[in-house]
């Protein structure tokens, strides 16, 4: 069980604890009344024998309703049961005490079952079990006055805050752990850029000033070494920037993908934007940049690029296609295997992070192209944004 899992049940257990309290304040109450009238009823052995049917079955709901036990049909079986001892106040009442409106058998125990209902399946679940529970009291009334009217107000009222409250501190525990999980990843990420700006920056730009200095082929890994680091220091520095501007932003996809375009990157986007989160535009262009860092690097900087985006209706799809070497096959299992995970990482690690998938074309060895796949539905915010 995951922690947003795990918040929203202990928000469930603290409501259900709170009522095994009412159940029991309720059933003490019914014990009590019940008790104070037991000569009037028309069979009173009836009546304490359906007491203690109600006393043993309190004792087996509350068991039941336990995280473990805590399912469905538990809520069902507590209707009917509860339904049951409330219909049998018609056979142990005399039709004198009906006339009279008094209280059920049950009296105000049959309250909790619809508050865990409300708790269950929300408001509509409170208002549902309301009705049922109702419906069976009134029937049993030959005649329906304002005290009927009230109670039944009052326990609509009670359904509709309880089932309302419960699916409002449910949300509230979720994001709250989300929060704290995003403050935590925001933290790590600090701190692995502060590790990379002192590690991998500074070698990077070592290499690009001694290739300077040293000349011919030397120059041009320092120049392959400065685009490197500029490309790391931008993403940090994107990264940062994403923290402070909170939830919510969007970017364009296809501008995003339009600045790659240069004399061996040929890039085509859609007319209209491509709205996405920020968030998603930067990973696809990250994955999007680790397939051209792979065709500069096994093709030569003269190797073409071109890259397609196509926004379809339920899904974004961006093609990286090459006229490098191409990936011989089972080249990647390999290199995966030996600890070089380049494009486990960096391309279909950051699709699966997505939700979609990084899909190798096979192109018979004239060059390869990537398939980067991204689902809307499984995007949190990209409908919206689009």
């Amino acid at each position: 069980m995951d922690r947003v899992t795990r918040a929203a049940q202990q928000v469930d257990d603290q409501f259900y604890r709170v009522l095994t309290v009412l159940r029991a304040v309720t059933l003490v109450y019914a014990v009590g009344v019940n008790a104070a009238r037991w000569r009037d009823f028309e069979h009173p052995v009836t009546a304490w024998v359906l007491i203690g049917v109600m006393v043993v079955w309190s004792g087996i709901v509350t068991w039941l309703y336990e995280p473990r036990h805590r399912a469905s049909w538990v809520f069902v079986v507590d209707m009917l049961v509860t339904l049951a001892l409330l219909r049998s106040t018609q056979y142990v009442h005399t039709p004198e005490m009906l006339a009279e409106h008094t209280f059920t058998l049950t009296t105000y125990w049959v309250t909790t079952v619809v508050l865990c209902w409300a708790v269950r399946w929300g408001v509509t679940g409170g208002l549902l079990a309301t009705a049922i529970v109702q419906s069976v009291d009134v029937t049993m009334r030959p005649t329906v006055n304002s005290s009927t009217v009230g109670n039944i107000f009052l326990m609509v009222l009670a359904a509709m805050l309880v089932g309302y409250c419960a699916h409002a501190l449910r949300v509230s525990a979720v994001r709250r752990v989300e929060a704290e999980r995003a403050a935590a990843m925001a933290t790590e990420r600090e701190r692995l850029a502060r590790a990379v700006h002192d590690g991998v920056l500074q070698v990077l730009a070592l290499v690009q000033r001694r290739g300077n200095e040293i000349g011919g082929e030397a120059a041009e890994l320092g120049r392959l070494a400065g685009e490197q680091e500029l490309a790391l220091r931008s993403l940090i520095q994107s990264r940062a920037r994403d923290e402070s501007t909170g939830d919510g932003a969007v970017a364009d996809l296809g501008r995003a993908l339009d600045a790659l375009a240069e004399p061996t990157v040929s890039v085509a986007t859609p007319s209209r934007p491509v709205m996405l989160p920020s968030e998603v535009v930067e990973e696809v262009l990250a994955a999007v940049l680790a397939c051209r860092a792979n065709t500069v690097l096994h093709g030569g900087p003269d190797a073409s690029t071109w890259i397609l985006l196509e926004a379809e209706r339920d899904r974004v799809v961006v093609s990286v296609r090459d006229d490098g070497p191409g990936i011989p096959e089972g080249r990647l299992e390999r290199a995966e295997a030996e600890g070089r995970l380049g494009v486990a990482n960096s391309i279909r690690g950051r699709l699966r992070d997505l939700g979609g998938e990084a899909v190798l074309v096979d192109t018979a060895g004239q060059g390869c192209e990537w398939e980067l796949v991204v689902p809307l539905k499984r995007v949190p915010g990209a409908a919206s944004a689009r």
